[in-house]
């Protein structure tokens, strides 16, 4: 009488374990047979299009609980994980990205820098052509003392000349003068002041340069932070969906296994699975507030400001996020303006006459060039004539100070170095060397940066068919992942492999929201250093538009 009741009780828990196992299986194939994935027949012809999420590659999501009375944590990052939107994007991640742009122009070192060495050259300028053409006037008062000194000589003698001489003179110097003198000078030409004119011109127009150069970086820069943040939060996110996921699995797993269902191994491999994910978890914590760390370094903004308020509040989730850096990246519209660049037919000849005649990398070369061999007419200037107007006027000898009297004369001077123990000789071959040099460094720093911008669109050109391939992969893994839980479920595979494959199914998302970050920065990277930057936030008072 006791045996019937305990074997009908445990049969009928094994037929509801079952039966709820049955749902689970039915749930999850229906939601990963009606995924949305882009058509790979034509793949190949893929031309940087708007990216859509990860999410969106699968359709509704499964009934992870059976219940359907009242929502789960899991079923919220389910519906994440597995998202039936087609396209998502966020706009409002410009507005965003402006704020940032302007308050780390205004607050970034590196352009505060810039600023005031322009200020700084501004200033230089203005010394040089002072000191070429404005007279210089020096005023000099000394005290002086006498060393063996002969007053008696010299009074003796001054008397024999002039006997009258000390009832009409009230004061004679002696060993301690107090003397003072005005000095002119006039320059007409001297050849240090002229050199110092070139360089401080030279200087001021490199330095204005620089700042458009920091302006323009500041842009290419910012959005590569931004994008690296974004990526790593994304990660993130996608991973606690995950994590949220494979608890429930490790709990159904486990009561499987309480009612000798499953296996202590799946158990085990499924448990293993989730502390794997856990650790993974803490790793993408550290790389986000690392690459936030960056974007504050580099912003200089406060860590309070509203606006990283405003920035995490809109990355607040997996979707709103592969939205973000959607937008952020802009692709299409990149890819249109610079499509005629990315051509297979555009040679590097093409694109070195483009950035030869419009960009602001090479502006500073050449401006780098004219400094260095102004700079290396240093090294002659004082082999040259000078000519100038000389003036001096001094206290007279055998007066007070207070009497103010004094003496004077004017003179046009012409200066000649004759010799000077061979300087001329070696002094004019440095200078030619130096000129050689910058001539040389021209050439190196030209060179380097055409390579970059052939190297970057070869990347460009790679990322693309990684793109195409890992739109691919995506649905190739989407597959596995459905079939491996389908074979799991008829015992005809193993529980490491459907948990393999699910963490595959992860990084083939991560992947693809990497590539589509990299492929936005690699773009706005290679048009401003080809002279053709894509559109940025404008400033206040931009010194782009100002010159």
């Amino acid at each position: 009488m006791i045996v019937t009741p305990i074997t009908h009780n445990r049969l009928s828990t094994k037929r509801d374990t079952k039966f709820s196992v049955l749902i689970l299986f039915l749930s999850f194939s229906w939601a990963t047979w009606s995924l949305f994935l882009p058509n790979t027949a034509n793949a190949g012809d893929i031309k940087i299009q708007e990216i859509q999420t990860t999410d969106s590659f699968f359709s509704d999501p499964p009934s992870i609980i059976a219940s359907t009375s009242q929502k789960h944590p899991t079923e919220a990052a389910a519906k994440e994980f597995f998202s039936s939107k087609n396209s998502c994007s966020e706009p409002d991640i410009l507005k965003i990205y402006s704020a940032l742009f302007k308050q780390t122009w205004e607050s970034s070192p590196e352009i505060q820098i810039a600023e005031k060495l322009k200020e700084q050259k501004s200033a230089e300028i203005y010394t040089s052509w002072a000191k070429r053409l404005s007279p210089k006037v020096d005023f000099e008062i000394a005290q002086k003392h006498y060393l063996n000194k002969d007053i008696s000589e010299d009074t003796s003698t001054e008397d024999a000349i002039n006997p009258l001489l000390l009832k009409d003179s009230e004061y004679k110097d002696g060993r301690d003068v107090t003397d003072w003198n005005f000095d002119l000078d006039i320059p007409l030409y001297r050849r240090t002041l002229s050199v110092g004119i070139d360089i401080s011109k030279l200087e001021y127009q490199l330095a204005t340069n620089n700042l458009e150069i920091k302006t323009r970086e500041l842009d290419t820069r910012l959005h590569e932070l931004l994008s690296n943040y974004m990526v790593a939060s994304y990660n993130l996110h996608n991973l606690k969906n995950s994590i949220l996921i494979s608890q429930e699995h490790v709990h159904n797993i486990q009561r499987g296994y309480d009612l000798r269902d499953q296996t202590k191994l799946a158990l085990l491999r499924a448990q293993t699975n989730l502390t794997e994910l856990e650790a993974r978890k803490d790793l993408n914590e550290q790389e986000r507030d690392t690459a936030f760390r960056d974007l504050l370094d580099f912003t200089a903004i406060p860590e309070n400001n509203p606006t990283w308020s405003w920035l995490k509040e809109l990355l607040k989730s997996e979707k709103q996020t592969a939205g973000c850096i959607n937008s952020f990246s802009a692709l299409t519209t990149s890819y249109e303006k610079l499509q005629n660049f990315l051509r297979k037919s555009t040679t590097n000849a093409t694109l070195r006459d483009f950035f030869l005649r419009n960009s602001l990398l090479y502006k500073k070369i050449l401006l780098e060039r004219k400094l260095a061999k102004s700079t290396a007419d240093q090294y002659t200037q004082s082999e040259w004539p000078e000519l100038f107007v000389r003036g001096e006027f001094d206290k007279k000898e055998d007066t007070r100070l207070e009497d103010y009297s004094g003496k004077g004369s004017i003179s046009l001077v012409l200066s000649v170095p004759l010799f000077s123990g061979g300087t001329l000789v070696s002094n004019t071959k440095t200078k030619d060397m130096a000129s050689k040099i910058s001539s040389i460094q021209e050439f190196s720093d030209v060179l380097r940066t055409v390579n970059s911008i052939a190297n970057k669109k070869k990347t460009i050109t790679s990322l693309q068919e990684v793109f195409t391939k890992q739109l691919i992969h995506l649905q190739q893994q989407q597959e596995i992942v459905r079939l491996s839980f389908k074979s799991y479920q008829l015992k005809q595979t193993s529980m490491q492999d459907l948990l393999t494959s699910k963490n595959k199914l992860i990084d083939a998302k991560n992947f693809l929201m990497r590539t589509t970050a990299d492929l936005g920065i690699l773009l706005r990277q290679f048009a401003w250093e080809l002279g053709t930057p894509l559109p940025a936030p404008s400033l206040p008072l931009d010194p782009v538009e100002t010159e």
